[in-house]
């Protein structure tokens, strides 16, 4: 993998999971339903999981199977008056169209809405970092490249 994409995942995942579990911290001192508390509850197992997800990328191993997982969950931008959506970690760029138009926002930091039944307007939107994120994950971009078994392993017989 590629050391600047490493370090920046590293920052979205560990970093920003340590301020998304700040952020819902703060939020339990408000919530004050029982559904509040459960719905918090989840976005803290999720920035936990980006955490875990960083912790064994900088142990070496690579765990593109949980990186996908934790970006793409944080792709969509769901606004309705039914369910609204929305979850970042670390750094967010989102383009949306939603019922008054155009909208664009970016974030540094971590940040998470789920809410059913509101007044929201009806829109969709995208993290354009997350996206962007789970498509270097599935390009040659996160794989390291195959180093042959003689370089690697002194034992191996030389080709002379």
């Amino acid at each position: 993998m590629n050391a600047w994409f490493r370090r920046l995942l590293l920052i979205l995942t560990i970093g920003g999971g340590f301020v998304g579990i700040t952020v819902t911290i703060q939020f339990f001192l408000h919530a004050n339903k029982a559904i509040a508390y459960i719905v918090a509850l989840a976005f803290l197992a999720l920035y936990s999981y980006g955490i875990f997800a960083g912790f064994k990328l900088s142990e070496g191993s690579v765990p593109l199977r949980h990186l996908r997982l934790y970006f793409a969950l944080q792709v969509p931008l769901i606004s309705s008056p039914l369910i609204t959506y929305r979850f970042c970690s670390g750094l967010q760029a989102t383009v949306a169209i939603i019922q008054q138009g155009f909208r664009w926002d970016w974030r540094l930091g971590s940040a998470w809405q789920f809410v059913i039944h509101s007044s929201a307007p009806w829109g969709v939107g995208i993290n354009l970092v997350a996206l962007a994120i789970v498509f270097l994950l599935n390009s040659r971009l996160a794989v390291a490249p195959k180093i042959p078994r003689a370089q690697t392993d002194p034992s191996a017989p030389a080709n002379r």
